[in-house]
């Protein structure tokens, strides 16, 4: 069975599994290549649920710098942002999003993270994509970069 990805322009790419292929924004690619991991940890016994995806998506707003973290804040819904840190449960993320926020923010993020409202699964994971969708245009714009083990530099 051929399988396959590449890269056709900054936000498409084509995926071939066996005799299908189709086109995928960059979102899509990355849930993909997480929910294909987490299959393969289905066959070890552990546990998979789609808005962990999503989260783990989410998290790589630990990977950016913190000039990264304020561009990108700027330009986000805080409402977004308040449901991913609330259905994140990340203490890192949270403490890495307020000390990046203005005061008056800060204060805001940290309040709505105290009411604790009950979220809908779906508005959650449609919460979260917009805020890594974001993350992805600014990336490819070159104005946010994430860091992690893997970066190199020449």
């Amino acid at each position: 069975m051929r399988v396959g990805i590449k890269k056709v322009q900054e936000n498409e790419w084509l995926v071939h599994i066996g005799p299908a292929s189709i086109k995928l924004d960059h979102f899509s690619v990355a849930l993909l290549n997480i929910t294909l991991q987490n299959m393969l940890a289905l066959e070890d016994g552990a546990e998979h649920s789609s808005s962990n995806s999503y989260i783990e998506l989410g998290l790589r707003i630990k990977e950016l710098k913190a000039l990264d973290v304020q561009k990108l804040l700027h330009e986000l819904d805080n409402a977004d942002l308040v449901v991913m840190m609330q259905v994140a449960e990340d203490n890192d993320l949270n403490s890495l999003i307020i000390n990046n926020s203005g005061a008056i923010l800060a204060k805001q993020l940290e309040m709505d993270l105290q009411a604790k409202r009950q979220l809908d699964e779906e508005q959650a994971k449609d919460a979260i994509r917009r805020i890594v969708m974001k993350m992805f245009e600014l990336e490819g714009k070159g104005q946010i970069e994430f860091i992690n083990e893997n970066t190199q530099y020449i």
